[in-house]
């Protein structure tokens, strides 16, 4: 059982190429830079030719938190960037984010502090423009 979701949603009540919009420029406006997108519907319908809803994933980083993690334990880059989904249709996207608890056991000390820092401004980016709904993973489709 969980006692906080794995992944917490945000509802934006605009279409899918407006949200991603707004998604960006939310994250940019909290000090966070993309490192890279990767267009999921696009990518399954070029190598499998199935069409599925709109979804890029956009990590974010911010490049300082990266070098303080990455100093201190190379591992980091495997949780730095963090990863946002947008996902949505003409009427209504979410934007879904890893709500990782920072001091889970396995996560080494020095990248904890980085982490969970990055972690609290993509939250604050994302309830500056979207209502946050929570839900287990297994709900989500």
């Amino acid at each position: 059982m969980f006692s906080e979701p794995a992944v917490v949603t945000y509802t934006l009540t605009e279409p899918y190429e407006v949200a991603l919009a707004r998604v960006r420029s939310a994250l940019h406006k909290h000090g966070l830079r993309t490192a890279m997108e990767l267009d999921v519907a696009g990518r399954i319908r070029n190598e499998l030719g199935a069409g599925v809803a709109p979804c890029t994933v956009i990590y974010v980083d911010d490049p300082a938190v990266l070098l303080e993690a990455a100093v201190f334990h190379r591992g980091a880059a495997l949780l730095i960037p963090q990863p946002v989904v947008v996902t949505g249709d003409q009427w209504q996207s979410e934007a879904l984010v890893r709500n990782m608890d920072a001091r889970q056991s396995g996560i080494p000390e020095s990248v904890r502090d980085p982490l969970a820092s990055l972690q609290k401004r993509i939250t604050r980016s994302m309830e500056s423009i979207a209502v946050p709904h929570n839900a287990p993973l297994a709900t989500i489709a």
